[in-house]
């Protein structure tokens, strides 16, 4: 097992502006949770409340910056500053590369460009504007902000995005590609996930409640979550002391379905176990797993028969009950939430969860549990099949 150093963390959702604030909203169980009002121009009848960030963060993004890259950027920008190391300095002596996964900042955000090319007719759009909807790169982006020369990638693997990015980051460490990488996921709300979701029929009225007996649906949320990762000769020049460590990742697409999960969860469990042979480690180093838990019925049964099956006996968090699901960046903000969570030395309750499911097996963790283990994993579940795990060691972890 080689441990890939995590320098510093940025993390901002429904519950907090900061990974500070988040983890004290995941506490307290304190969320912005509303209807997203002028935000979303739906045609549905019926409206269903999101988890939004905060307005004041929206506010200061600049014009022409997309919202999702903005929200990345603040979080990186607090990252740098958790580090303790300036972005131009790091990419002055250093191979810097940048992996950001996303759904909305990739694929979902052609509406001016529709909307334009549908008021111009019959004159023909402005090609400029479809090249940039084509060549969008969260990666790219960021990476020209900070002014690094090394090598980038925006990742859509739907909703394991984040994971997956922080996971690939790692293996450009360990490869020797790279000597630091910025790294998280980031999405916005827009219409085309809102009436996504509504479509699928799968969005709930109520606040989400993770692995309930009585779950019903799905709130979508917004957010970024960015981690900067080093290899040790880095963080020693750089003098910089770990806030946590990147113990191990899987990655598995079992392909089942388009939306829904397999039943059997043969593409999680898969994802699990070499994230687990990754780190070195079994299911009973791990101080809790912080659950996809999306508070539907089908992903929440699913994954449930994966913990089952591998992680019997290993607390669950759902920390969605407070974030939402933040769709591409659901996997970094997660994995942030967690390494605060392991480096805290407590894990926040599963709000919204009031009633055990026989089906499920298991209820998650429903008060404020002290822990002594310094390992946890994180888990993501996506359309397509996608799924992918972390393992990751809090700050003190010497294993």
């Amino acid at each position: 097992m080689t441990k890939t150093p995590v320098a510093g963390f940025g993390c901002l959702c429904a519950c907090g502006t900061s990974a500070e604030t988040c983890f004290e909203g995941a506490l307290t169980g304190r969320a912005r949770f509303d209807l997203p009002g002028a935000r979303v121009n739906s045609a549905y009848a019926t409206s269903y409340p999101v988890f939004l960030a905060a307005d004041e963060i929206a506010k200061a993004c600049p014009a022409g910056e997309s919202l999702s890259l903005h929200y990345f950027l603040t979080a990186a920008d607090e990252a740098f500053f958790h580090a303790g190391v300036f972005p131009a300095e790091l990419a002055a002596k250093k191979r810097v590369g940048v992996i950001v996964g996303t759904s909305v900042d990739a694929s979902f955000h052609c509406f001016d460009l529709y909307k334009n090319n549908r008021a111009r007719t019959p004159r023909p759009g402005d090609p400029q504007e479809l090249t940039h909807y084509f060549a969008s790169s969260t990666a790219l982006a960021a990476s020209r902000h900070y002014g690094f020369k090394g090598p980038f990638q925006t990742v859509v693997t739907a909703c394991a995005s984040g994971t997956d990015a922080v996971g690939l980051a790692r293996s450009w460490i360990l490869s020797g590609l790279c000597d630091a990488v910025l790294c998280g996921g980031t999405d916005e709300i827009n219409l085309i996930p809102y009436d996504g979701f509504t479509r699928l029929l799968i969005a709930t009225k109520d606040r989400c409640r993770p692995f309930d007996k009585n779950r019903n649906g799905i709130n979508i949320g917004e957010g970024a979550g960015a981690l900067l990762l080093m290899n040790e000769e880095t963080a020693r020049e750089f003098s910089v002391r770990p806030k946590g460590y990147v113990l191990g990742y899987g990655n598995a697409c079992d392909a089942y379905h388009p939306t829904a999960p397999d039943p059997e969860a043969k593409g999680l469990k898969k994802a699990i176990s070499f994230a687990l042979k990754d780190a070195g480690l079994s299911a009973q180093d791990l101080a809790f797993v912080n659950a996809h838990g999306t508070a539907s019925q089908a992903n929440d049964a699913a994954e449930a028969a994966a913990f089952n099956s591998l992680l019997k006996n290993v607390p669950v968090w759902g920390s969605k009950g407070v974030t939402g699901h933040t769709l591409g960046a659901a996997g970094a903000v997660e994995a942030v939430l967690t390494l605060t969570a392991l480096n805290n030395k407590i894990i926040p309750p599963t709000f919204g969860f009031q009633e055990a499911d026989e089906n499920v097996g298991f209820a998650p963790v429903q008060t404020k549990t002290p822990l002594t283990k310094r390992a946890a994993l994180s888990d993501s579940l996506a359309f397509g099949g996608c799924n992918a795990a972390l393992v990751l060691g809090a700050e003190d972890y010497d294993g």
